[in-house]
Protein backbone atom coordinates (compact mmCIF):
# COMPACT_ATOMS: atom_id res chain seq x y z
CA UNK A 1 0.00 0.00 0.00
CA UNK A 2 1.20 3.54 -1.21
CA UNK A 3 1.49 6.20 1.49
CA UNK A 4 -2.02 7.95 1.83
CA UNK A 5 -3.78 10.50 4.60
CA UNK A 6 -6.25 9.10 6.94
CA UNK A 7 -8.80 10.27 5.09
CA UNK A 8 -7.71 8.62 1.64
CA UNK A 9 -7.47 5.28 4.20
CA UNK A 10 -10.26 4.95 5.81
CA UNK A 11 -12.52 5.88 2.94
CA UNK A 12 -10.65 3.29 0.58
CA UNK A 13 -10.80 0.69 3.62
CA UNK A 14 -14.52 1.11 3.98
CA UNK A 15 -15.39 1.08 0.36
CA UNK A 16 -13.53 -2.21 0.13
CA UNK A 17 -15.39 -3.58 3.29
CA UNK A 18 -18.58 -2.26 1.64
CA UNK A 19 -18.26 -4.35 -1.33
CA UNK A 20 -17.66 -7.35 0.51
CA UNK A 21 -13.63 -7.30 0.09
CA UNK A 22 -11.27 -9.23 2.78
CA UNK A 23 -8.40 -7.64 4.82
CA UNK A 24 -5.37 -9.61 6.58
CA UNK A 25 -4.33 -8.32 9.44
CA UNK A 26 -1.26 -7.72 8.03
CA UNK A 27 -2.98 -4.90 5.53
CA UNK A 28 -5.20 -3.97 8.70
CA UNK A 29 -2.31 -2.90 10.79
CA UNK A 30 -1.40 -0.64 7.91
CA UNK A 31 -4.58 1.34 7.90
CA UNK A 32 -4.67 1.58 11.77
CA UNK A 33 -1.12 3.40 11.69
CA UNK A 34 -2.17 5.39 8.64
CA UNK A 35 -5.76 6.62 11.17
CA UNK A 36 -3.79 6.50 14.43
CA UNK A 37 -0.93 9.14 12.27
CA UNK A 38 -3.98 12.05 12.10
CA UNK A 39 -5.33 11.45 16.07
CA UNK A 40 -5.15 14.87 18.01
CA UNK A 41 -4.65 17.22 14.91
CA UNK A 42 -7.29 19.34 16.23
CA UNK A 43 -9.12 22.11 14.09
CA UNK A 44 -9.47 25.17 16.50
CA UNK A 45 -13.47 26.45 16.73
CA UNK A 46 -13.79 29.23 19.83
CA UNK A 47 -13.90 29.23 23.25
CA UNK A 48 -17.91 28.39 23.24
CA UNK A 49 -18.51 24.90 25.00
CA UNK A 50 -21.41 24.34 22.48
CA UNK A 51 -18.71 25.31 19.43
CA UNK A 52 -16.03 23.13 20.97
CA UNK A 53 -18.98 19.87 21.58
CA UNK A 54 -20.16 19.76 17.95
CA UNK A 55 -16.83 19.14 16.51
CA UNK A 56 -14.35 16.28 16.68
CA UNK A 57 -12.11 15.85 19.65
CA UNK A 58 -9.55 13.03 18.18
CA UNK A 59 -9.47 13.34 14.50
CA UNK A 60 -10.51 15.81 12.32
CA UNK A 61 -9.51 16.34 8.61
CA UNK A 62 -7.30 19.11 7.59
CA UNK A 63 -8.22 22.63 8.38
CA UNK A 64 -9.89 24.09 4.75
CA UNK A 65 -12.54 25.49 2.95
CA UNK A 66 -13.77 22.22 1.34
CA UNK A 67 -16.15 19.09 3.48
CA UNK A 68 -14.54 16.23 2.42
CA UNK A 69 -17.25 13.63 1.32
CA UNK A 70 -18.83 11.09 3.61
CA UNK A 71 -17.93 7.61 2.87
CA UNK A 72 -21.40 7.41 0.71
CA UNK A 73 -20.87 10.23 -0.64
CA UNK A 74 -23.51 12.99 0.55
CA UNK A 75 -21.90 15.99 -0.17
CA UNK A 76 -22.08 17.77 3.29
CA UNK A 77 -22.61 21.46 2.83
CA UNK A 78 -21.21 21.83 6.76
CA UNK A 79 -17.98 20.98 8.41
CA UNK A 80 -20.43 19.66 11.10
CA UNK A 81 -21.56 16.64 9.58
CA UNK A 82 -18.36 16.44 7.39
CA UNK A 83 -15.71 16.49 10.19
CA UNK A 84 -18.05 14.25 12.28
CA UNK A 85 -18.48 11.48 9.65
CA UNK A 86 -14.95 11.66 9.42
CA UNK A 87 -14.01 10.89 13.03
CA UNK A 88 -16.79 8.35 13.75
CA UNK A 89 -15.81 6.05 10.65
CA UNK A 90 -11.89 6.01 11.66
CA UNK A 91 -13.26 5.22 15.34
CA UNK A 92 -15.49 2.75 13.56
CA UNK A 93 -12.43 0.99 11.92
CA UNK A 94 -10.48 1.20 14.82
CA UNK A 95 -12.95 -0.47 16.87
CA UNK A 96 -13.32 -3.51 13.74
CA UNK A 97 -9.91 -3.76 13.27
CA UNK A 98 -8.91 -4.35 17.14
CA UNK A 99 -11.33 -6.91 17.79
CA UNK A 100 -10.11 -9.06 14.93
CA UNK A 101 -6.50 -8.22 16.12
CA UNK A 102 -8.11 -9.51 19.95
CA UNK A 103 -9.73 -12.40 17.90
CA UNK A 104 -6.30 -13.57 16.16
CA UNK A 105 -3.76 -12.70 19.20
CA UNK A 106 -2.12 -10.31 16.50
CA UNK A 107 -0.69 -6.87 16.83
CA UNK A 108 -1.17 -6.36 20.76
CA UNK A 109 1.00 -2.88 20.73
CA UNK A 110 -1.14 -1.72 18.10
CA UNK A 111 -4.23 -0.31 19.23
CA UNK A 112 -4.15 0.65 23.32
CA UNK A 113 -7.68 -0.44 24.35
CA UNK A 114 -8.08 1.81 27.02
CA UNK A 115 -7.12 4.49 25.06
CA UNK A 116 -9.85 3.63 22.27
CA UNK A 117 -12.64 2.87 24.64
CA UNK A 118 -11.87 6.60 26.26
CA UNK A 119 -12.04 8.01 23.04
CA UNK A 120 -15.38 6.40 22.47
CA UNK A 121 -16.47 7.53 25.87
CA UNK A 122 -15.28 10.89 25.38
CA UNK A 123 -16.80 10.91 22.25
CA UNK A 124 -20.40 10.08 23.02
CA UNK A 125 -20.38 12.68 26.06
CA UNK A 126 -18.92 15.21 23.53
CA UNK A 127 -22.21 14.78 21.57
CA UNK A 128 -24.82 14.66 24.47
CA UNK A 129 -23.85 18.08 24.69
CA UNK A 130 -24.93 19.19 21.55
CA UNK A 131 -28.30 19.79 19.91
CA UNK A 132 -27.87 17.53 16.79
CA UNK A 133 -26.57 15.10 18.76
CA UNK A 134 -29.06 14.44 21.76
CA UNK A 135 -31.82 17.18 21.64
CA UNK A 136 -33.27 15.95 18.00
CA UNK A 137 -32.55 19.46 16.52
CA UNK A 138 -33.44 19.25 12.75
CA UNK A 139 -32.57 22.44 11.67
CA UNK A 140 -30.28 23.55 8.59
CA UNK A 141 -27.27 21.59 8.79
CA UNK A 142 -28.00 19.79 12.63
CA UNK A 143 -30.30 17.45 10.74
CA UNK A 144 -27.28 15.90 8.50
CA UNK A 145 -25.17 16.19 11.41
CA UNK A 146 -27.72 14.00 13.45
CA UNK A 147 -27.70 11.60 10.78
CA UNK A 148 -24.09 11.22 11.55
CA UNK A 149 -24.70 10.57 15.40
CA UNK A 150 -27.44 7.74 14.16
CA UNK A 151 -24.31 5.88 12.52
CA UNK A 152 -21.81 6.43 16.15
CA UNK A 153 -24.98 5.09 18.07
CA UNK A 154 -25.64 2.45 16.25
CA UNK A 155 -21.77 0.65 16.33
CA UNK A 156 -20.42 2.36 19.42
CA UNK A 157 -23.04 2.45 22.42
CA UNK A 158 -25.75 0.37 20.40
CA UNK A 159 -26.94 -0.94 23.79
CA UNK A 160 -28.25 2.67 24.10
CA UNK A 161 -31.94 2.12 22.59
CA UNK A 162 -33.23 5.53 23.58
CA UNK A 163 -30.75 7.92 22.23
CA UNK A 164 -30.98 5.40 19.08
CA UNK A 165 -34.51 5.63 18.81
CA UNK A 166 -34.21 9.30 19.51
CA UNK A 167 -31.78 9.88 16.70
CA UNK A 168 -34.49 7.31 14.07
CA UNK A 169 -37.10 9.35 15.40
CA UNK A 170 -35.27 12.39 14.06
CA UNK A 171 -34.62 11.06 11.03
CA UNK A 172 -38.31 9.16 9.82
CA UNK A 173 -39.99 12.94 11.57
CA UNK A 174 -37.94 15.24 9.28
CA UNK A 175 -36.41 13.64 6.45
CA UNK A 176 -39.60 15.17 4.16
CA UNK A 177 -39.32 18.59 5.45
CA UNK A 178 -37.20 19.53 2.94
CA UNK A 179 -35.66 18.64 -0.47
CA UNK A 180 -32.51 16.55 0.53
CA UNK A 181 -29.29 15.46 -1.65
CA UNK A 182 -29.89 11.90 -2.70
CA UNK A 183 -27.12 10.82 -0.63
CA UNK A 184 -28.43 11.89 2.65
CA UNK A 185 -30.82 8.65 2.05
CA UNK A 186 -28.72 6.47 1.07
CA UNK A 187 -26.17 7.36 4.10
CA UNK A 188 -29.35 6.32 6.20
CA UNK A 189 -29.34 2.77 4.24
CA UNK A 190 -25.28 2.65 4.62
CA UNK A 191 -26.28 3.23 8.44
CA UNK A 192 -29.11 0.49 8.28
CA UNK A 193 -26.97 -2.06 6.64
CA UNK A 194 -24.34 -2.19 9.59
CA UNK A 195 -26.81 -1.52 12.41
CA UNK A 196 -27.84 -4.30 14.97
CA UNK A 197 -30.22 -6.01 13.07
CA UNK A 198 -33.30 -5.96 15.95
CA UNK A 199 -33.28 -2.00 15.25
CA UNK A 200 -32.55 -2.08 11.70
CA UNK A 201 -35.28 -4.25 10.47
CA UNK A 202 -37.96 -2.48 10.81
CA UNK A 203 -36.61 0.62 9.36
CA UNK A 204 -35.54 -1.46 6.50
CA UNK A 205 -39.15 -2.69 5.41
CA UNK A 206 -40.16 0.89 5.44
CA UNK A 207 -37.62 1.61 2.69
CA UNK A 208 -37.72 -1.68 0.96
CA UNK A 209 -39.78 -0.23 -2.33
CA UNK A 210 -38.02 2.58 -2.23
CA UNK A 211 -34.69 0.94 -2.33
CA UNK A 212 -35.68 -1.80 -5.37
CA UNK A 213 -36.77 1.33 -6.86
CA UNK A 214 -33.63 2.90 -7.01
CA UNK A 215 -31.91 -0.12 -8.00
CA UNK A 216 -34.05 -0.39 -10.93
CA UNK A 217 -33.36 2.89 -12.05
CA UNK A 218 -31.83 3.80 -15.29
CA UNK A 219 -28.61 6.23 -13.69
CA UNK A 220 -27.17 3.41 -11.91
CA UNK A 221 -25.67 2.25 -14.57
CA UNK A 222 -23.28 5.24 -14.16
CA UNK A 223 -19.64 5.03 -13.06
CA UNK A 224 -18.12 6.43 -10.32
CA UNK A 225 -20.31 8.13 -7.48
CA UNK A 226 -22.68 5.59 -7.94
CA UNK A 227 -21.23 2.64 -7.85
CA UNK A 228 -20.49 2.23 -3.70
CA UNK A 229 -24.50 3.22 -3.10
CA UNK A 230 -25.43 0.58 -5.27
CA UNK A 231 -23.13 -1.48 -2.75
CA UNK A 232 -25.29 0.16 -0.01
CA UNK A 233 -28.20 -0.44 -1.22
CA UNK A 234 -27.64 -3.98 -1.98
CA UNK A 235 -26.36 -4.70 1.73
CA UNK A 236 -29.17 -3.02 3.26
CA UNK A 237 -31.49 -5.23 1.25
CA UNK A 238 -29.94 -8.28 1.54
CA UNK A 239 -30.46 -8.09 5.36
CA UNK A 240 -33.82 -8.85 4.80
CA UNK A 241 -34.27 -12.57 4.59
CA UNK A 242 -36.22 -12.59 1.07
CA UNK A 243 -33.45 -10.85 -0.23
CA UNK A 244 -30.40 -12.67 1.55
CA UNK A 245 -30.01 -14.96 -2.00
CA UNK A 246 -28.16 -11.31 -2.92
CA UNK A 247 -25.86 -10.57 -0.16
CA UNK A 248 -22.66 -11.62 -2.05
CA UNK A 249 -23.58 -10.48 -5.66
CA UNK A 250 -21.59 -8.66 -7.43
CA UNK A 251 -23.70 -6.58 -9.62
CA UNK A 252 -24.27 -7.52 -13.57
CA UNK A 253 -25.44 -5.71 -16.35
CA UNK A 254 -28.95 -6.63 -17.57
CA UNK A 255 -28.42 -7.63 -21.42
CA UNK A 256 -31.97 -5.71 -22.02
CA UNK A 257 -31.62 -2.69 -20.31
CA UNK A 258 -28.20 -1.99 -19.58
CA UNK A 259 -28.79 -1.34 -16.28
CA UNK A 260 -26.32 -3.21 -13.14
CA UNK A 261 -28.93 -5.41 -11.46
CA UNK A 262 -28.39 -7.65 -8.67
CA UNK A 263 -31.72 -9.48 -9.29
Amino acid sequence: MISMTAYEAMIKTSHHLIKGGDLNDAQKAKIVRYLLAEKGKRKYFGQRMEARAAYPIFFAPPYGKNKLQTVVPASPKTHIFADNAYEFEILRLLQLFSDDFAANGTYPELIDQIDLSRMFDMTAARLKQTCFGYQSCHYAECFEAGLSVLRFVSFAVPEDVNWLDKQLTMYNKHFADHKRHSGVQRYFWFILSQMPYEHAEPQILRQRDTIIEQLNRSFLNRDGGCEIPIYVMRNTLARLPEFEYIKNRQPFTDAKSGRLRFF
